[in-house]
């Protein structure tokens, strides 16, 4: 590891190579869809409907670009008959565009689909095989994890006898390793810039479809001119001794992107929980959407636990934290049960701490929040808001914080006996509540240490180096009933923006849509 820290610094010579693969099938789609758009935003001005359908196919679009199986292979017959359905949708509803788009798109996508080969894979395993050396060290770099028969195909098809590491971006940017080929598949726009200031190999090609814009510019060193007067002998070298092949044809580049998507995905499970939820306002909370590895999201709120696993190199074990938003960063592997995570908290509570306690201490829980959600659904949170304040004096009852109290995660709000005078309890009641529910709090909070323990002891070291590869895994604990679990890794969190997220959606793994 030493050795390739050295050799990462060092100021060695290195060439980057721009490769365009060619697929005309994806090409015209491309160009199609390109179309399609611009034609909904300047004729049909933004039709939401017309977005929604162009979206999906964008989707579709994006998801066999990305992927090294055989066109043909792609996607699912389910799949299939929804762009059918969608391009039936135009033909009913917006003639004018179904014959200027609705029938040369379904060609299109049925050229691709009947396609029965991958032009991407072909063309990075005929260039990879042309090294027939062991010691010669090539890194294959892809925005998302490869799936199991995606690596099976690849290796298949790559001899043998090639030193073939494969990587997500996310894995690749901790990675210390220097090797003699990196190969990202993508251009330089999709990868952004550390894969180009951040050079971890002799050579390193950028492989892509010809339809995806390739620009590349090298930083120069600073002029005086640019940096404060009193740093004039501070110069950048992270572009030294780089030289850049640009063998690429000059042909249309189609503007894509593929940012919306996600945000089109978030809207939707949006719009799905607000169609469910109606005026059962008392069960949303204000959440964040962290991005995770392989197009997936979830929500999450200032309060939410979430577990995070670190390896322990010196000791050879895993250990598991307990956090929360504000101590989330980007890269960290983040452990997520595939059921509700507040519920294993209640039961392990409940079975290991509380025992026959627990279902005594249960019904008070649900006593006093039962009176305080009719007072909500009675009186709405604004009011019950101002009451609590102005009436009652208590400062922490803001209509976001007693929406809060309403839901199963609140257990002994820092006011709560004031809050139970207010919901007309008597003086025995107040204080037989509050009692229960320190001791909720404090089972709950061992419970938690528990979990953290049971996993440190059941997850091996071992598993980061398929983490590094995959960006997630899910695996079944054999302390937790068979209880599911995914470890995934944070690639993005956008604290710039809350949702109104219905409590039982904070820390569900989206998939965003194809």
């Amino acid at each position: 590891m030493l050795r390739d820290i050295c050799k990462l610094y060092m100021n060695f010579e290195k060439n980057i190579y721009l490769k365009a693969v060619k697929c005309s099938e994806l090409f015209l789609l491309a160009e199609q869809l390109s179309s399609f758009n611009r034609e909904i935003i300047e004729k049909a001005d933004k039709d939401t409907k017309l977005l929604e359908i162009h979206n999906y196919l964008s989707g579709i679009f994006f998801t066999i670009c990305r992927s090294f199986l055989p066109y043909s292979h792609v996607i699912s017959k389910n799949n299939e008959k929804e762009i059918i359905h969608r391009l039936l949708s135009i033909k009913n509803n917006y003639p004018y565009f179904f014959d200027k788009f609705g029938k040369t798109l379904a060609m299109s996508f049925k050229e691709v689909l009947e396609t029965e080969q991958n032009y991407m894979t072909e063309f990075l395993c005929n260039h990879i095989n042309k090294h027939q050396t062991r010691s010669y060290k090539i890194a294959l770099v892809t925005k998302r994890s490869l799936s199991s028969e995606e690596k099976e195909l690849l290796n298949q098809k790559i001899s043998s006898i090639l030193n073939v590491t494969y990587y997500t971006e996310n894995s690749f940017r901790k990675s210390v390793k220097v090797f003699d080929e990196v190969i990202f598949v993508g251009s330089p726009n999709y990868f952004g810039s550390f894969a180009v200031n951040t050079l971890k190999a002799y050579h390193t090609y950028f492989v892509f479809y010809e339809m995806f814009s390739n620009n590349l510019k090298l930083k120069s060193p600073f002029l005086n001119s640019d940096i404060d007067i009193y740093q004039q002998n501070i110069i950048s070298t992270i572009n030294l001794n780089v030289k850049i092949n640009k063998n690429v044809e000059k042909t249309q580049k189609i503007e894509f992107n593929e940012d919306y998507l996600v945000k089109s995905s978030i809207q939707k499970v949006l719009e799905e929980q607000n169609t469910n939820t109606s005026d059962d306002v008392h069960h949303l909370v204000k959440a964040n959407v962290v991005l995770l590895e392989n197009d997936r999201f979830l929500f999450v709120s200032d309060e939410t636990k979430i577990r995070v696993l670190t390896p322990n190199i010196k000791k050879g074990c895993v250990i598991v934290n307990q956090i929360t938003l504000k101590d989330l960063e980007e890269d960290d592997f983040i452990i997520i049960r595939n059921e509700r995570d507040n519920s294993l908290i209640a039961e392990v509570a409940d079975q290991e701490i509380l025992k026959e306690e627990a279902k005594y201490l249960r019904t008070l829980q649900k006593k006093w929040k039962k009176r305080l959600r009719y007072n909500v659904l009675k009186k709405g949170l604004k009011r019950v808001s101002e009451i609590l304040a102005n009436r009652y004096k208590m400062t922490t009852a803001s209509p976001q914080t007693v929406r809060f109290w309403c839901n199963e995660e609140s257990i002994c709000p820092t006011e709560l006996p004031v809050l139970l005078q207010a919901l007309k309890f008597d003086e025995n009641e107040v204080i037989l509540i509050y009692q229960a529910m320190k001791q909720i709090q404090i089972a709950h909070r061992e419970a938690g240490r528990i979990i953290s323990r049971k996993l440190m002891e059941e997850i091996k070291p071992d598993i980061f180096e398929e983490l590094q590869q995959k960006g997630s895994i899910t695996f079944k604990s054999s302390n937790f009933n068979g209880a599911s679990f995914n470890i995934e890794r944070v690639i993005a969190i956008n604290r710039s923006k809350h949702y109104d997220v219905l409590q039982s959606n904070l820390m569900k793994v989206y998939h965003r849509d194809l």
